[in-house]
């Protein structure tokens, strides 16, 4: 062979391992450059997902509380009318608006145990029994003349009232914390 095919063999080698190299490098950044934005897609999802969820506690958090409020309330206020000297006959509505409370605090509960953080759900737990046990053990006691039994549905429904605050009060900081962060 002549030198000069020779250097034309040698410069076209050169040129298509040039070429080979770009290929290559270039298809190493591209797969690099799809998994970095592959990894970006994940970080956002899972950022909006965080999101979603703290959303989420916040509202069933809230639900929650506001509940819990409006069932203490009812014992402290509605509770004690069963006792007076027309319970009797305030009896049915009382039994009434209980049952739609304990629906709304049940679904309440609910959507903690669904969304919430483990102690916040404990804490949640917490208040559904008192509230249910508290008002159903009220509205189940027979109905009978007494003063010896009118004092002790009073002291009843103080003390559920005021486990029920106590509860309500442990379930907000368990809330502050799991959306604090701590």
């Amino acid at each position: 062979m002549e030198s000069g095919s020779v250097m034309q063999l040698i410069t076209a080698g050169a040129a298509l391992s040039g070429v080979m190299l770009s290929l290559l490098a270039n298809a190493y950044l591209e797969r690099r450059r799809a998994r970095d934005v592959r990894a970006l897609e994940v970080m956002r999802v899972d950022l909006d997902r965080v999101k979603w969820l703290r959303e989420e506690r916040v509202k069933a958090y809230g639900g929650l509380s506001l509940a819990g409020e409006e069932a203490q309330q009812f014992i402290r206020s509605e509770l004690p009318l069963v006792l007076g000297p027309d319970g009797a006959a305030r009896r049915a509505a009382v039994e009434d608006r209980w049952r739609e409370l304990r629906t709304e605090l049940r679904k309440a509960y609910d959507q903690v145990a669904l969304f919430g953080s483990e102690q916040a759900r404990a804490e949640a737990l917490r208040i559904w029994q008192v509230a249910r046990n508290g008002a159903n053990d009220f509205l189940q006691e027979p109905d009978t003349d007494g003063t010896d039994r009118a004092a002790r549905l009073a002291a009843q429904i103080r003390s559920v009232a005021s486990e029920l605050g106590t509860a309500g009060n442990r379930f907000l900081e368990a809330c502050r914390r799991d959306l604090q962060g701590e």
